[in-house]
């Protein structure tokens, strides 16, 4: 598929995340501009469940599996607690990756999750590109990007990690 075309939504499993471990919202197209990429740091199906639990206190939007299996645990119109800075999760749809920073990433994980992104990005107009400038207050670039959850200003988690292959993933994320 070109660039040029439409992407499709993936199929996704959803599993709802408890409604204690985010916030409902009813953003728009003009509300999302970045795409933030986590790893769990465990299972795909244990981050799924985590935000199940009414005590977590976090969520993302999405989880992919190591195999390529997605999740779904929030809409795009709410807002995600998975950033750690407020402007971030407000202006943002979260992917998990399941898998550990130190492991790893399989291929199927990197298409589907690619496929996804080409998706969020042509729904919400964000560049298909790995953002270099990430303001402290998300709202001070409009045009967003792509980012890893240790680009986030204040973080202080490092995944995706150094084994995340921004440019082999950025290129799936274009050829979708």
């Amino acid at each position: 598929m070109s660039g040029s075309a439409a992407a499709d939504m993936p199929a996704v499993d959803w599993v709802p995340a408890d409604s204690s471990n985010y916030t409902s919202a009813n953003r728009g197209a003009s509300d999302i501009n970045w795409i933030i990429i986590h790893t769990v740091q465990g299972s795909a199906s244990s981050a799924v469940n985590w935000f199940q639990d009414p005590d977590a206190d976090v969520s993302a939007h999405f989880t992919t599996a190591e195999d390529g299996y997605l999740y779904q645990s929030l809409s795009e119109i709410n807002i995600g607690w998975h950033a750690g800075n407020w402007s971030y999760n407000e202006a943002s749809v979260g992917i998990e990756h399941g898998g550990y920073v130190s492991g790893t990433y399989e291929d199927a994980q990197y298409r589907k999750s690619a496929d996804l992104v080409a998706y969020l990005c042509e729904q919400y107009d964000i560049p298909k590109q790995r953002a270099t400038w990430v303001p402290t207050d998300a709202a001070d670039n409009t045009t967003g990007g792509i980012i890893g959850h240790d680009q986030v200003p204040g973080s202080s988690h490092t995944d995706p990690g150094d084994n995340w292959d921004w440019d082999y993933f950025i290129d799936l994320v274009n050829s979708y």
